[in-house]
């Protein structure tokens, strides 16, 4: 441990009065503890390395076990994990500084992204300075320095990452409280720019608050309504609370609301199914029962997923109480990799990761 966050690991243990100390020193214990995690999940994925199973897709089984153990996503795993594994291997100098309380865990992150298109030893040669300048600045003027610098050294860089970014555009549903949800779209910024602008021309002639008027029309562009006319959604109504499928939990009065004057559907459980392939009523019987992936921690919308026999077929038949839902990644890390899962009483699931640790899943889970 440097002498500095021992130093001020002792400076909150005395409990220094002045409130600036300690948060100062507490801000150079977490850097220390999160280079200790990064140096713990650097070696998680050494003991288990990523694999292609028989069809020649790559398993990644390190990220699902921290996912689970340290409850959070799998994305949020995934994402960490990559930084373990750039700053351990490329920017050793970044983790050091890290681990010594120098810098924090945002801005290690800011300088992984910001010299990612640059060769190795550039790369190493500009990480010294970068820790430098980040010691006495915010994670902002780092990211608009290392862009700098970066166009200064290589300018075909920014190119290359623009081409790298274009190639993750995507649009995601984000779900709010209080019935309420985000949808963010993440595009070239001349995409952006041309949609935006489309918005407004459709907008123009209608009255309101700006905000407002732009939500009402995005909308109806989307969906073919006209503002005002209610849009079509499937509510669920459940013994443990009432839902919108794939979006989550609402209060009792927002469901009654959608479903005044709607024909209400009542699902029951079907028979089950010759074969392989559960027929469509069992498959909307078993997406309404669980809603979202049955893998610990993953909400999935199980619209969105493939239905796994918890038993695998033709041992276990295709019916209601052997199928769950399970997103690409996790159904293939259940039938490619090493975890194990068992169903309990009630609709629950016991999973065994390949560490030999249990996590059990509830059919409420929200």
């Amino acid at each position: 441990m440097d002498n500095g966050v021992r130093d001020a690991f002792a400076l909150l243990q005395a409990g220094c009065a002045d409130a600036l100390d300690r948060a100062a020193a507490a801000d150079a214990v977490k850097a220390w503890a999160d280079a200790q995690q990064l140096h713990a999940l650097q070696t998680l994925a050494q003991e288990q390395p990523a694999f292609l199973d028989d069809t020649g897709r790559l398993i990644d089984p390190a990220t699902a076990e921290a996912a689970v153990a340290l409850t959070w996503s799998t994305g949020s795993a995934r994402e960490r994990m990559d930084l373990a594994s750039t700053l351990a291997e490329g920017l050793p100098e970044v983790l050091a500084a890290l681990e010594s309380g120098h810098i924090d865990l945002g801005k290690a992150r800011e300088i992984s992204l910001g010299t990612c298109e640059l060769e190795p030893p550039v790369r190493t040669l500009l990480a010294p300075q970068a820790i430098g300048y980040a010691r006495g600045h915010t994670r902002g003027q780092l990211r608009a320095w290392l862009a700098r610098r970066v166009a200064r050294i290589d300018p075909e860089a920014a190119n290359r990452r623009h081409r790298r970014q274009a190639k993750k555009r995507c649009v995601r549903l984000l779900p709010e409280s209080d019935g309420m949800a985000t949808i963010s779209a993440y595009l070239t910024a001349e995409e952006a720019q041309a949609v935006w602008a489309s918005l407004r021309a459709a907008a123009a002639t209608t009255e309101g608050s700006l905000n407002a008027v732009n939500a009402d029309t995005f909308v109806g562009l989307l969906t073919g309504t006209r503002v005002g006319t209610p849009v079509s959604v499937t509510v669920l109504l459940t013994g443990t609370g009432d839902e919108i499928a794939g979006y989550g939990p609402i209060s009792s009065g927002h469901a009654a609301k959608l479903c005044a004057g709607q024909p209400v559907v009542r699902l029951t459980a079907p028979k089950p199914s010759v074969g392989y392939r559960p027929a469509p009523a069992l498959a909307r019987w078993v997406r309404s029962q669980h809603r979202r992936c049955r893998f610990p921690g993953c909400r999935r919308p199980a619209t969105q997923c493939d239905l796994d026999h918890v038993i695998p077929w033709p041992t276990g038949a295709t019916h209601a109480g052997n199928l769950a839902p399970l997103c690409r990644y996790h159904h293939r890390l259940k039938t490619h990799g090493d975890w194990r899962v068992l169903p309990l009483p009630d609709g629950h699931l016991q999973w065994t990761s390949p560490r030999g640790r249990r996590y059990t899943t509830h059919l409420d889970d929200p």
